[in-house]
């Protein structure tokens, strides 16, 4: 797999220096160490966000005084959105690269290009340290070492690196993640003490003492005896089991103290506060309003910064003067309720805002032939032609102007 992806990249220069900080801080990074997505709460949390980003639907776009010119049909275009690399889909490597955002707060990409520096796959890169280097002239370099040993170091133009909570570091995204330990410490306090009241159930809980000595096989036969009628069997139903002077039975007093379900939920709700999340949104009980909230402080900054950090790190300053860029997009309708998608349906079809595939699209159908075209009511005319509609003005064309559909 190394050599796969790292096999013919140009060797870097032999002359690299330490890049070093303005803030003082270490010019390398280590990922946090994962224990938190070992946590089956942070897990669930990651992998809402990483299910509903999965759906983003990145694209080679050109644009132009910011509009979107057109969608090219070209190699990249078809990795962005179908195949990164040979082993991933596009769906799979955008759930990766956002694991890897919020467990460790910062994401690679390398770029890997053929021998005309045409991009030719995506590799999201899990790896256990990198540095920062610099040559002669400024340019600076990655080192990554992985956990098998092996090492390289790529220009840190193909990379594309986005960062999560950057603030203290001026190259990284924050990877102490002191709040989410705090909380995880909490969480698992909480769960184990409801782990021990469950062990605690099957401890001791008396002792029946023999007045007499007993043989083993009898002392086991009196003991028997005892359970199955005052302790197993529920036919009594009183509650209160006689004994002669024979033996004597005492019980054993066990105090399970354990957390309430307030403070449960209080760990759990600092967890889901800390990914932006709700309980709701992880077990999928979500209505439209939460997930429109959920969508745009969560999901959309996030292809925000996909969108420029590809932009960036894929196209020249040459090209992006074109219009070049990339844009991760997604139709946040598809999640609004069947109502309101009947209603924006028949508000936005007869305005010509929709085409009647984008209204397919939306109730989930497969586009049709010719699906693309848009129709529009001849009730909507530009309001500097209001006279000439009300009064019937313009002769022959008075026809096209009538009401109707």
């Amino acid at each position: 797999m190394f050599s796969r992806i790292f096999g013919k990249q140009k060797q870097p220069p032999q002359n690299l220096t330490q890049l070093r900080m303005l803030n003082g801080y270490s010019n390398e990074y280590t990922p946090f160490s994962g224990a938190a997505y070992d946590d089956a709460t942070v897990r669930s949390c990651v992998d809402t966000i990483a299910r509903h980003a999965s759906k983003l639907n990145p694209r080679h776009i050109v644009k132009k005084e910011g509009k979107v010119m057109k969608v090219l049909d070209d190699r990249l275009n078809y990795l962005l959105s179908v195949q990164p690399n040979p082993l991933m889909t596009s769906a799979e490597f955008i759930e990766k690269l956002v694991n890897q955002y919020f467990t460790t707060n910062n994401l690679f990409v390398y770029i890997q290009r053929d021998l005309m520096s045409d991009v030719v796959a995506l590799w999201p890169l899990d790896f256990s340290q990198v540095s920062l280097y610099e040559d002669r002239q400024g340019v600076l370099y990655a080192k990554f070492t992985f956990g098998v040993g092996m090492q390289t170091t790529v220009p840190y133009e193909d990379i594309v690196h986005v960062r999560r909570h950057y603030n203290r570091n001026e190259m990284f995204g924050d990877s102490e993640a002191r709040i989410l330990v705090e909380d995880l410490t909490l969480l698992k306090a909480v769960k184990a003490s409801i782990v021990n009241v469950v062990k605690n159930y099957g401890r001791l809980r008396g002792i029946v003492k023999f007045m007499q000595t007993l043989r083993p096989e009898d002392m086991k036969r009196h003991f028997e005896e005892f359970v199955g009628n005052f302790v197993s069997d529920v036919k009594n139903g009183s509650g209160i089991a006689p004994m002669d002077n024979t033996s004597d039975y005492k019980e054993l007093h066990v105090d399970n103290t354990t957390f309430d379900a307030a403070q449960m939920s209080l760990a759990r709700d600092n967890i889901y506060k800390y990914f932006g999340v709700s309980e709701k949104l992880v077990n999928g009980t979500y209505d439209e309003s939460e997930f429109i909230a959920f969508y745009e402080s969560v999901i959309e900054p996030l292809a925000v910064k996909l969108s420029q950090a590809f932009t960036v790190a894929l196209f020249t300053k040459r090209e992006q003067g074109f219009g070049n860029e990339v844009m991760f997009e997604t139709n946040r309708l598809n999640y609004i309720s069947v109502a309101s998608k009947i209603n924006i349906a028949k508000q936005l079809l007869p305005a010509g805002i929709l085409t009647i595939n984008d209204a397919r699209e939306l109730f989930g159908y497969a586009p049709i032939p010719d699906g693309d075209e848009r129709i529009v009511s001849l009730n909507y005319i530009k309001a500097s032609d209001q006279s000439k509609y009300q009064t019937g003005e313009e002769g022959d064309n008075n026809d096209e102007t009538q009401e109707g559909d």
